[in-house]
């Protein structure tokens, strides 16, 4: 019957499972709630909370040695939903989907979609590190605990204060400072690694700013300004993401880009330079596109070519 007492019990109904429904969604994302504050967030009695909390979400709700109530523990994931963002910003994943909301991400891991799924993300890339777990654990304890660590590297013996692992482009680092100087070191390259927990430092927030700042493994105190012309059959993969550091553009008339960077090393700017060849040419400095030329034509000289080859790679005009 669609009685005024009727309607009423319906309502109430109503609000119940709605607050319900959110003091569950609070406790599933891992937070631990306050009845007060809850009280207050819904505009009822403490005591709706506590029935609430201790009977209609009973084995559910648990509460803390404090008095603030969590989800209990058999009623929990193995990882609990709110770690799924915190994991998408550890891997570099953040940004990889045009939402990075909680409920956009649980919706692509539905596995009741998993079949012909819509969405795929290639992997990139990775060196295995398949035995290296131990040195990886060593390091990372060592980086927490502020330990400094020994090794050689490169058949040297170096003594390092660690800051950071850092995965790049499908390769782990450790960002190290030696001496005075911030340095990267392939993991992978590390050998008789030992943490000396006698040696403890204390970080230099410098270094840590530094690291956070960048977006390549080229740890340098300057950079040097360069300038690129970009031909318009290429432009397109300069302008959807950045290729370089600190990289910007300008897009000129016929459709080519002036692009400036800031790079750390030569031998950080050629790879890409010689990717693209002959798209892209070094503009300034002037230096750096007569050391491209001359590597071109030491390489067509050791392979045979004739130098005429050599010659059509030239300076042009920004």
């Amino acid at each position: 019957m669609n009685t005024p007492a009727a309607r009423r019990t319906s309502a109430k109904g109503e609000k119940l499972a709605q607050r319900l429904a959110q003091i569950l969604a609070q406790l599933h994302r891992g937070d631990i709630v306050d009845k007060h504050r809850l009280a207050r967030d819904f505009e009822v009695d403490v005591r709706t909370i506590e029935r609430d909390l201790g009977e209609r979400l009973y084995g559910i709700a648990e509460c803390t040695p404090e008095g603030r109530w969590q989800l209990a523990h058999a009623a929990r994931a193995l990882i609990p939903a709110s770690h799924l963002g915190v994991y998408a910003r550890l891997a570099g994943t953040e940004h990889l989907f045009p939402d990075n909301g909680l409920g956009y991400l649980l919706g692509l891991l539905d596995t009741r979609k998993s079949v012909g799924h819509a969405v795929r993300v290639q992997p990139m890339p990775s060196e295995d590190l398949q035995g290296l777990g131990p040195q990886f654990a060593l390091l990372q304890r060592a980086i927490e605990k502020h330990h400094e660590c020994r090794f050689t590297y490169k058949a040297k013996p170096r003594h390092v204060q660690p800051y950071r692992l850092i995965h790049n482009n499908g390769v782990w680092y450790l960002a190290a400072a030696e001496g005075r100087q911030l340095k990267s070191f392939s993991v992978a390259r590390i050998q008789s690694l030992q943490s000396d927990e006698a040696s403890h430092f204390t970080p230099d927030r410098r270094h840590h700013d530094y690291i956070n700042r960048k977006e390549d493994m080229w740890f340098a105190t300057d950079t040097k300004e360069v300038l690129l012309r970009v031909d318009s059959e290429v432009a397109h993969y300069f302008v959807r993401r950045a290729i370089l550091p600190r990289q910007q553009h300008r897009q000129d008339a016929d459709g080519s880009l002036l692009v400036t960077a800031h790079v750390s090393h030569l031998n950080q700017l050629l790879p890409v330079v010689r990717y693209w060849l002959p798209h892209v040419r070094i503009v300034q400095p002037l230096a750096w596109h007569q050391a491209l030329v001359h590597g071109l034509e030491q390489a067509l000289a050791k392979w045979g070519a004739g130098s005429q080859c050599a010659r059509a790679v030239s300076p042009v005009d920004a």
